[in-house]
């Protein structure tokens, strides 16, 4: 879906909201569910486990299309409900979140250091009105698994510089130099644009590249990756869909949905009484490992058959 036509969808929403005006107490949860893009498999998880337990609940979508001023009109739509209980994902979109709502509990996702960029206060108490569920996945797992299929020295690395998960992933590529033996070769994709002509034919200092976990480059996946490949490089990606729609050689990923479920559990403790911040938050301790046979022909690298066995999907 373009992303005028994200924008028209998010509108007719946050119109019909309009209509809907302040509403009264409900007699079942209502809970708001922001979301920076649209929904993806950790709302549906979040959604299922909620009504296993809550059957009756309702939900209250409103989908910000990657635009801050509509999620903070948004933001004042709902603050004339009376939700129960707001769901965001994405770091970017639970910043602005409890940036403005400081009493109302909230529930994130798919934030990938929440301590770091102060979601949190630590993994036992957020000390706020949230807890959530980090979608971290350590990257020196993901090193270590790229080393497998490549011995690279030169890593580039593709990131938003606006992006604080971007931020976040450069630090720790950069604090795990010494101890892989690589360096870094940032390579950054601030606009649409710049994505149209990385230069990587006619880069001879890299030997492999990582995709950053950021919107701005899921988005832009397909043209970013047909360069990567057409330049006979190695990528590894944190995003499902990089891997298995747009080409990315290797992903470890996490399991959106079950993100979700756990997230819903969280909400179920909120929904019956105890406050967020007595609710640890936490991140996966389990990661789907991903693999493009057809980008591997491709490159002709060669995928360890120990490697192949323990992948939870291989494209073919």
């Amino acid at each position: 879906m373009t992303r005028r036509l994200m924008r028209r969808t998010a509108l007719g929403v946050f119109f019909l909201a309009l209509l809907v005006g302040a509403a009264a107490a409900e007699p079942f949860p209502s809970i708001a569910i922001f979301a920076w893009q649209l929904d993806g498999p950790a709302e549906t998880g979040f959604r299922e486990g909620i009504l296993k337990r809550f059957p009756n609940a309702r939900f209250y979508t409103y989908c910000a299309a990657e635009d801050p001023m509509l999620l903070e009109r948004f933001l004042e739509i709902a603050a004339q409900r009376r939700h129960d209980l707001y769901y965001v994902s994405g770091t970017s979109a639970t910043l602005q979140v409890l940036a403005r709502e400081k009493k109302k509990p909230v529930v994130f996702t798919m934030v990938l250091a929440p301590v770091e960029e102060g979601v949190i206060a630590s993994w036992d108490s957020s000390e706020t009105n949230t807890t959530g569920i980090s979608s971290q996945v350590p990257i020196l797992n993901q090193l270590k698994t790229l080393k497998r299929i490549v011995d690279f020295k030169r890593l580039g690395v593709l990131y938003n510089p606006s992006s604080p998960d971007a931020r976040h992933q450069i630090r720790e590529l950069e604090r795990l130099q010494s101890f892989l033996g690589y360096v870094i070769v940032p390579i950054p994709v601030a606009t649409p644009a710049k994505a149209l002509d990385l230069g990587l034919k006619h880069r001879t200092d890299l030997d492999a590249v990582f995709l950053t976990q950021d919107p701005l480059i899921e988005r832009l996946g397909h043209s970013i990756i047909s360069q990567i490949n057409d330049a006979g490089l190695p990528s590894l990606a944190a995003e499902l869909t990089l891997v298995t729609r747009r080409g990315a050689l290797l992903g470890l990923v996490p399991d959106g949905y079950r993100i979700g479920r756990l997230a819903a559990l969280s909400a179920h403790r909120i929904l019956d009484g105890t406050p967020p911040s007595r609710i640890p938050s936490r991140s996966l301790d389990f990661f789907m490992v991903v693999l493009n046979m057809r980008t591997a022909y491709q490159l002709d690298v060669q995928v360890p058959f120990s490697l192949l066995v323990t992948a939870d999907t291989i494209v073919r």
